[in-house]
């Protein structure tokens, strides 16, 4: 059964592209991507070098930004013109997945027409590689549909793809506020042009800002990370960990500065974000999916 991958890329550089592309290997038969980046893209060497640039499974859009939605519009227009497959693989730029996708996206033909939404969940680091704010169910795949549409120029929503969802005791990473802190506080300051709530920085309290004040509102939501990164992402970890070595000293010290009933409070929600993904496992439509047919690792 075909599976594409959409995803979406903008001017700023991706340093985990490489990883996420190295963990779609047997996910996706073909990678559709709307490149927005103005200009020169800089992540033509990284495309063209991946598995699906080199055997000719890579479909590039170059339809300018003007909203999120927009954006995975253009995918599904190119999904509909080269009938891509009947399902379609939600990724991002900045989340690396685990093997047992590839055993995932394998399995999604045993399943029933009534269902067209496979969930799994993310591991949502914050400023460290060690340290992560929360466990939360993630789209993974959707029934290629020609009613689908997004709608919403940022947290963009998926209409027209009808069927149940079913959630998968599968984690894997989101790296996206992982790296330095104004790239972050750069994101905020998109996101809210595009008419997302909240406060941001200034433009010019962009180069001199108080760090651990700017994420004080995350950090008393850090939890130890006892996981296994996914193989994909590891070298990009390492090559990545020196010059973010600085940042990551500082979610370290507060992390390891909590006190004990901010403790107590996030071992209750870690121990809540285990049961719940781990719960997954009850339904054998779930085993039987992650699995395969004996529906056990």
């Amino acid at each position: 059964m075909a599976v594409a991958a959409h995803l979406i890329l903008g001017s700023r550089e991706e340093p985990f592209l490489g990883a996420l592309l190295d963990s779609l290997d047997g996910v996706a038969e073909t990678l559709i991507v709307n490149d927005n980046a103005v200009g020169d893209s800089p992540h033509a060497a990284i495309l063209e070098g991946s598995r699906f640039g080199r055997a000719g499974r890579l479909v590039v859009d170059r339809t300018p930004f003007t909203g999120f939605a927009d954006a995975r519009n253009a995918c599904l227009r190119v999904h509909a013109e080269r009938a891509a497959g009947e399902w379609v693989a939600f990724v991002d730029a900045d989340e690396v997945h685990g093997p047992q996708a590839a055993r995932v996206a394998a399995h999604l033909r045993a399943l029933p027409p009534s269902i067209g939404y496979v969930d799994g969940y993310t591991w949502h680091f914050f400023q460290s590689f060690d340290w992560y704010t929360s466990i939360e169910r993630r789209m993974m795949f959707f029934r290629f549909s020609p009613q689908a549409r997004w709608e919403g120029r940022v947290h963009e929503q998926l209409r027209g793809v009808a069927g149940e969802r079913i959630a998968l005791p599968y984690v894997y990473a989101h790296y996206g506020h992982t790296l330095e802190p104004r790239r972050h506080a750069e994101k905020g300051r998109h996101y809210s042009a595009l008419g997302a709530p909240g406060d941001v920085l200034r433009e010019d309290q962009l180069d001199d800002f108080e760090i651990a004040e700017y994420f004080a509102p995350v950090y008393h939501r850090l939890m130890r990370f006892r996981g296994q990164h996914p193989p994909a992402a590891r070298t990009t970890l390492a090559r990545l960990r020196p010059p973010l070595a600085e940042f990551h000293r500082l979610t370290d010290r507060i992390g390891q500065a909590q006190g004990l009933g901010t403790k107590l409070t996030n071992l209750l929600r870690r121990l809540g974000y285990e049961l719940r993904w781990r719960g997954r496992a009850l339904r054998p439509q779930a085993r039987r999916l992650l699995y395969g047919r004996s529906g056990s690792p």
